[in-house]
């Protein structure tokens, strides 16, 4: 039996952790097919680490392994799980990097990785190669998610605050950056239509006004003018054309957003 295997963490590409995970896990499970969907996680940044898993790990077919280690907590009493959602099986730290993919694709069980079970242990410095990796092979080659440890009622969920509603428009912030500077907010089109079904008229972000976009093409020629669009996770976007909000209008995480539905 042969498996996906996609891996996400913050090492980046100049130390060699992620080539020692991969051959960590093709020497456990030769055939699997091994796809990285980023290293370039900010380090330590487990909420960006948990909505890059999130917005990639569901394009993938049923039966994929997703291996996260985004983990400030190494070498911590923090445990190591596996997430057995309704398509997947997700491992790594359990310290929130997983939270918003499972909650996503619903989870079915949780298990704590036990390192008397198998050929993996716990380390101080680099468990994404003596925890993670193996638990990743294993699992890849056909063992079963329940063997690695027992199970467990919950794990470690990542607090994202919603969007709220006001008297005229809808109150959110920006959670975090993309690589280009867009600022993505918690503000969602299902929230704004909950609110009034009406399209996006207005926006306010950090004490400037944004420009209601289409695409990021309706600022050409505008220098230095903020805008806001839907982006394709459906969250609401503020950006500057060939630029970087966060910069150009020093939107920084948590800095304020509302957004103005158009009058009836």
């Amino acid at each position: 039996m042969s498996r996906i295997v996609t891996l996400t963490t913050d090492f980046g590409g100049a130390d060699g952790y992620v080539g020692a995970m991969k051959g960590r896990i093709l020497t456990l499970a030769p055939e699997t097919a091994l796809v990285d969907i980023s290293h370039e996680i900010a380090a330590q940044d487990i909420v960006q680490g948990a909505w890059c898993l999130r917005r990639a790990a569901r394009q993938f077919p049923p039966g994929t392994v997703h291996l996260a280690v985004v983990d400030p907590g190494v070498g911590s009493e923090r445990r190591g799980i596996v997430l057995e959602t309704e398509h997947y099986l997700l491992i790594g730290p359990d310290n929130g990097v997983l939270a918003w993919v499972a909650e996503a694709d619903g989870t079915r069980a949780a298990y704590v990785i036990d390192p008397a079970r198998g050929p993996w242990r716990r380390d101080a410095t680099f468990e994404g190669l003596s925890l993670f990796a193996p638990v990743a092979g294993y699992l890849a080659a056909g063992g079963a998610p329940d063997a690695v440890g027992p199970r467990i009622p919950d794990w470690t969920r990542l607090a994202l605050n919603g969007p709220t509603a006001c008297q005229n428009c809808i109150e959110g912030e920006v959670i975090l950056h993309d690589r280009f500077g867009n600022a993505i907010t918690n503000i969602t089109q299902a929230s704004l239509t909950a609110f009034t079904g009406r399209p996006l008229a207005r926006i306010e972000a950090g004490g400037r006004e944004a420009l209601a976009c289409a695409r990021y093409a309706d600022l050409e020629g505008l220098a230095g003018a903020l805008g806001a669009l839907w982006n394709s996770d459906g969250h609401l976007e503020l950006f500057t054309y060939r630029g970087s909000a966060r910069e150009a209008a020093r939107l920084a995480r948590g800095a304020p957003v509302r957004a103005f539905p158009a009058t009836p």
